[in-house]
């Protein structure tokens, strides 16, 4: 339908309203309609240009700041290409705060959490947001505690912390505060140390009151059972410090002396793994996803690093670690295996289908290796359709190894009991080939279907009309070569006069095969047939 005298079909013509935007010239249409052809040029050209989205987000920020269908337009096809650009999400979410309800920035984040669920940078925005935002301070208390679930082992969480610290301040709730003072120490975060020195001022805050009250501390009798077992239960503690004080308000000192055990404890422990993982932590120089390569270095580091977690034994470590780890390096498929491969083994097997899942849709799209690698986990765990699936998308986008991939393809239906269906496969290859006079597959495609139909009906009579068919259809030395191997190997005596008779027409001038044969290939046939 054409516009109003002046104006650019924007569906007709997306090529001619993208160059007027590219020469600065707004055409009549609307800003929203300008974007969607924009984007359509670059769906339907390059969609892993990074620096043209870029661009592209830059201009909609300029031309249509106030526009909140174009910026939500842009980003959200941006992102949904470029999932792990946590910046970008929380740009977005700053446009949605600007121009939307609240509900809409929590819509924007709960979107990024779900994409990059093991950022730290984010969940330092997403609660940010809600200390503004949220009137209920047990709202704010329970997406901290969320984000500690995901991101608390992470060397550099000591962001979420701060600000974690920073709400419970402005609470006022001692009791919270102590809560995330101890908890900080159970693991090593870049600022480990400073937390410990909050974690002393506040017992020493403490204990002066306990003293001011008349108690006193004994220092004596600490490794008791109950505060051993302290050390390992987080449920145990939290229940210590929700009774660190009385019904009356007073602290208990024995149970601060046990808050206090514990946390030097924690301490302790964290401080020597800390020591452990530092130069692997200092060795990541980009923490973050980029579609830049990383260097070697920074591969075989993270390599190491997950070598190191997984020797420690914590699932929990190594999971959240890996999940670091495909920030940025998320189009390396060998890490998405090793991942699979490595939570798969500790009966993780729901993880690793999702993690395979997510790389499958995203980040390695339509690499060869990676599909056939997930078509054999969908085969184990009993997914036929999402293995058939994925072998086929897999065989697809290769170039090389198609008569490889035929094979496997046929024996991964036979391996499931498809028997009819495995040899439908080879059959359409063959006249996949013929018709497309693909003739230099076609002697390894005959060869691997006898193969196959003499593996799975052990019948010497069905693999030999195979090579039969073979020969006569596409007659070529490595097909008659493969034959007489195949009957030298299974046939008996029995088979002598149809070998014969085959070799015959091959060799012999002016027979029928021998016509599309060589006097060379003739020649070598001929002696292999003597020698077996």
């Amino acid at each position: 339908m054409l516009g109003p005298p002046g104006t650019v079909d924007m569906e007709a013509e997306p090529e001619a309203a993208a160059a007027l935007v590219a020469l600065g010239l707004e055409p009549s249409a609307s800003q929203l309609d300008v974007f969607k052809s924009r984007l359509h040029l670059l769906i339907d050209g390059n969609t892993s240009d990074f620096d043209t989205w870029v661009s592209l987000i830059s201009s909609a920020e300029e031309t249509s700041v106030n526009d909140i269908r174009v910026i939500s337009l842009v980003y959200d096809t941006f992102l949904l290409e470029f999932p792990l650009c946590h910046g970008y999400w929380i740009k977005y979410a700053a446009h949605k705060a600007r121009l939307c309800t609240y509900d809409d920035v929590v819509g924007v984040y709960e979107q990024a959490v779900q994409a990059v669920p093991h950022c730290t940078d984010l969940w330092v925005s997403y609660c940010g947001f809600a200390m503004s935002a949220y009137e209920d301070p047990a709202l704010v208390r329970s997406l901290f505690e969320r984000a500690m679930s995901l991101v608390g082992k992470d060397y550099l969480c000591y962001h979420l912390w701060d600000k974690y610290i920073e709400f419970e301040n402005s609470q006022k709730q001692l009791i919270q505060l102590a809560t995330i003072y101890i908890n900080m120490l159970k693991f090593p975060t870049k600022k480990l140390y400073k937390y410990y020195g909050s974690f002393k001022k506040l017992v020493t805050s403490l204990e002066q009151e306990v003293t001011h009250c008349g108690a006193e501390i004994s220092s004596e009798n600490l490794h008791t059972s109950e505060a051993m077992e302290s050390e390992e239960s987080e449920g145990y503690i939290s229940t210590k410090v929700a009774r660190l004080f009385d019904q009356g308000g007073h602290l208990k000192p024995e149970v601060l002396k046990q808050y206090l055990f514990a946390g030097e404890r924690f301490y302790q422990r964290s401080s020597e793994l800390d020591k452990e993982i530092c130069g692997f932590e200092a060795s990541i120089k980009r923490p973050f996803f980029h579609v830049k390569p990383l260097d070697d270095d920074q591969l075989e580091n993270w390599n190491l690093y997950l070598d190191f977690v997984e020797k420690n034994g914590d699932f929990d470590w190594a999971v959240k670690l890996y999940e670091r780890c495909l920030i940025p390096c998320a189009n390396y498929s060998e890490f998405w295996i090793r991942y699979a491969e490595y939570v798969d083994a500790k009966g993780g097997r729901e993880i690793a289908n999702y993690a395979l899942g997510r790389a499958s849709s995203c980040f390695v799209k339509g690499v060869p290796s990676f599909s056939m690698y997930y078509s054999m986990f969908k085969e184990q765990i009993g997914d036929a359709p999402g293995a058939r699936a994925l072998f086929v998308e897999g065989s697809s986008n290769s170039t090389s190894d198609f008569c490889m991939n035929i094979n496997r393809l046929a024996n991964m239906e036979k391996r499931m009991g498809n028997t009819k269906a495995a040899t439908e496969i080879y059959e359409n290859a063959i006249q996949d080939a013929m018709q497309k006079q693909n003739t230099e597959v076609l002697p390894d495609l005959y060869t691997n279907f006898a193969q196959f139909k003499y593996a799975a009906s052990h019948s010497i009579g069905e693999a030999k009309e195979v090579f039969v068919k073979g020969i006569k259809q596409a007659p070529c030395k490595p097909l008659i070569k493969g034959f007489i191997q195949f009957m030298s190997t299974y046939g008996g005596s029995t088979e002598i006069p149809l070998l014969d008779s085959v070799i015959a027409n091959a060799v012999i001038p002016g027979s029928g095969v021998s016509t599309a044969l060589s006097l060379e290939d003739r020649e070598d046939i001929s002696l292999l047939f003597l020698k077996n």
